[in-house]
């Protein structure tokens, strides 16, 4: 009953802030993120995920081959002729626009937590910069996955990876979290030139959760969290904003 109520929660926020927009449109176009996840009947939808747009319960065909629990970049049109799709979620029924896909479906790719801290010994490389994390509190909206899009350099020739580390020491006290992310280079440089690159992935966060999951069925406490990283040319690594994820009280 209480995914059902967040569930509910979140659409109704979401589309009380389209309404705020003025008159919707009986047609759109997009590309986002999205989520994708399936209903009590089995049919698989899409939730959209944009900082820019009002997210959307999507379905089309091709989405029925999507594995539940991933992410993608997808580009995608509706119009009021292709109609809608009732799902039923969580007890409650909803309507899933169903969309025309168009260009490539672009997997994104998942990262894992690691509850163990990074080694004082490892250097990360520097970002160009990190862009604010997009996530939602509850975990039954996108799986506790927090999507990253990031900036780097890197020589040519060479990959580069991302990696997530929690620290383990006093800063973590009273539900604050602090964790590192952690960027290496693969691979052998072909010769000096050096490329500018902007990728994404969805960082699992679901590791956290239980671990400071309480056993309460009513209350709840916030978590504090915090992403320490190195920034070229800055001599001192850069701190962001805390975030909030909200998890079960004790």
């Amino acid at each position: 009953m209480r995914k059902s109520i967040l569930f509910s929660a979140i659409i109704g926020v979401l589309l009380f802030m389209t309404s705020c927009l003025g008159e919707v449109n009986n047609n759109y176009a997009d590309t986002t993120f999205v989520y994708i996840d399936s209903d009590y009947m089995g049919s698989t939808f899409g939730k959209t995920i944009s900082q820019y747009t009002p997210t959307r319960l999507i379905t089309s065909d091709e989405m029925f081959m999507m594995n539940p629990g991933t992410i993608k970049i997808l580009s995608y049109s509706w119009d009021e002729e292709y109609g809608t799709k009732q799902l039923s979620i969580d007890g409650q029924t909803y309507n899933a626009d169903v969309v025309r896909l168009s260009g490539d479906k672009v997997d994104v790719d998942p990262a894992y937590l690691n509850l163990s801290e990074l080694s004082e010994e490892e250097e990360s490389e520097s970002f160009l910069e990190i862009a604010p994390p997009l996530f939602a509190q509850y975990a039954d909206f996108m799986g506790d996955n927090w999507i990253f899009q990031y900036a780097y350099e890197i020589p040519k020739g060479q990959t580069a990876h991302v990696e997530f580390y929690k620290r383990d020491d006093e800063e973590n006290s009273n539900n604050n979290i602090i964790i590192d992310i952690y960027l290496t280079h693969l691979g052998i440089a072909e010769g000096t030139s050096v490329e500018k690159k902007t990728d994404f992935l969805a960082l699992d966060m679901s590791t956290l959760r239980n671990q400071y999951d309480g056993i309460s069925s009513t209350n709840t406490k916030d978590l504090n969290i915090r992403f320490v990283y190195h920034v070229k040319d800055r001599t001192e690594p850069v701190q962001t904003q805390s975030y909030t994820l909200q998890v079960k009280g004790d």
